[in-house]
């Protein structure tokens, strides 16, 4: 493996990531690994600006031909006009999505927040839980029915027989 970089080789990094190379890739193409490559980046953080504007430029620049395909005054296309319409569908459901788990991950946080803190007080043996107890002696209740008008018969009684 190279060990050096120089000025041949940053050109030579610079044209295949506007190939649409990745940067392993291309530091396979020269011989260098990613890591001596990061650490030329290091030294010279210019370098990492550029080769992000290089990594970008090949989708730039297909960009721009599609827009021209659909802004053609002799020829529009209704095929890359399409294709436009369905990359920006795709972002938005990808960015719908995506909100959509980071809103089901912080409720799963919420809740597994609320049942650590249930937990703790549990066993922690705080009184802080009320504790009801129902008793029934299971005998029947008496009840008063003097101040009730009209006999059994009347139907104005709603005592159960």
């Amino acid at each position: 493996m190279r060990a050096k970089i120089d000025e041949k080789v940053v050109q030579s990094i610079k044209q295949s990531l506007m190939l649409g190379m990745n940067l392993t890739e291309a530091c396979y193409v020269e011989d260098i690994s990613t890591s001596t490559w990061r650490r030329y980046e290091e030294k010279h953080p210019d370098i990492r600006r550029k080769r992000k504007r290089w990594q970008k430029a090949l989708e730039i620049r297909a960009k721009v031909i599609i827009a021209n395909k659909v802004y053609d005054k002799a020829k529009p296309s209704g095929y890359y006009a399409q294709y436009i319409l369905d990359r920006q569908l795709d972002r938005e459901t990808k960015n719908a999505q995506n909100a959509l788990t980071r809103a089901n991950a912080r409720k799963i946080d919420m809740e597994t927040q609320r049942i650590k803190a249930e937990i703790k007080r549990l066993n922690s043996g705080d009184e802080g839980i009320t504790k009801i107890v129902f008793a029934d002696d299971l005998k029947p209740d008496v009840e008063d029915d003097t101040d009730q008008k009209g006999d059994e018969n009347s139907g104005t009684d709603t005592k159960p027989k």
